[in-house]
């Protein structure tokens, strides 16, 4: 199916990859250049995340990281420029820390890290490590 090209301006200016400039942690937004735009910076760009009402999960990409976005012309009312974070990805640039598609992990800056593979955990701190509990910790 071709897709005309009015259709093709309209997902273009949704649809874009920028580089993350600024990171609002409080209000969990970024704002993103766009190189295809003559490094136009966009609005705040709120980031998605898997849950944010009982269960929050936080997460923001860093500077530099390279991001899907979406922006929505008329979101709520607000107006233009509207838009989300869709995700980090990887690139020639920036490849990935695992080679194992079974291995879970987050890497941290610091060279700290939590990797989960083949049914173990390793946890990596640069620093301390400060486990509080409301009841009981056993450890085998």
């Amino acid at each position: 199916m071709a897709i005309d090209s009015g259709t093709k301006t309209v997902l273009e200016n949704m649809f874009f990859v920028g580089v993350v400039t600024s990171v609002n942690a409080s209000e969990g937004t970024v704002r993103v250049t766009r190189k295809d735009k003559d490094n136009k910076v966009t609005g705040e760009l709120m980031v998605l995340q898997r849950g944010t009402v009982s269960t929050k999960d936080f997460w923001l990409p860093g500077i530099d990281d390279q991001v899907l976005c979406l922006l929505l012309p008329n979101y709520s009312g607000k107006g233009t420029g509207t838009g989300f974070v869709l995700g980090a990805f990887y690139s020639a640039a920036d490849k990935p820390v695992e080679s194992d598609p079974g291995t879970r992990s987050v890497h941290y800056a610091d060279g700290s890290y939590i990797r989960a593979s083949g049914g173990n955990i390793e946890i990596h701190a640069a620093g301390d490590v400060t486990i509080t509990s409301g009841g009981n910790i056993n450890l085998n």
